[in-house]
């Protein structure tokens, strides 16, 4: 599976791809979008230099973790923390669309998960608007649960956002 992930990102970079939202692979039954009622999202967001240029990176699984879909995105210059809102924002977005019923959202961002757990308030007024639209994206989600985990096991969506940086 991470060979196959490895095969996408080294294929898309071939291409030569510039557009600023890039679909790396995705279930071959395109034809109809097709429903998943358990996923596992890896989101990420890469910012070079705080703020810096940024990009997005989200990576959608089955409950078995076979790979569904997996996004890049460029969004110019950002911080690191508003790069992270909008993976998530993405993320959520894309389980909206697969119907899912419960979703597990992974990211390496601590500060994310703490706020979105109600740990920590959102203080930073540029992050408020994000939080509040991710808020009611997760909404429409019957069962979600977001995890922290440590950057080593969120390198699917890291190499993802780093790509978005590039693109």
């Amino acid at each position: 599976m991470i060979l196959s992930f490895l095969n996408n990102i080294s294929a898309a970079k071939s291409l030569g791809k510039t557009a600023d939202t890039h679909k790396l692979s995705q279930n071959p039954q395109k034809s109809r979008q097709k429903e998943y009622a358990e996923l596992i999202i890896h989101t990420d967001g890469a910012s070079r230099g705080n703020p810096g240029m940024a990009g997005i990176g989200v990576a959608v699984f089955d409950k078995d973790y076979n790979v569904i879909d997996e996004l890049c995105e460029f969004i110019g210059e950002s911080t690191n923390n508003v790069a992270e809102y909008k993976a998530m924002i993405l993320a959520a977005k894309k389980a909206i669309s697969y119907n899912a019923k419960k979703v597990t959202f992974k990211t390496d961002s601590e500060l994310l998960v703490r706020q979105l757990n109600n740990t920590y308030r959102v203080k930073n007024p540029g992050l408020l608007p994000l939080y509040k639209e991710l808020r009611t994206l997760l909404g429409k989600i019957s069962k979600w649960h977001i995890q922290h985990v440590m950057r080593e096991e969120n390198t699917c969506a890291d190499t993802l956002a780093n790509k978005g940086v590039d693109s």
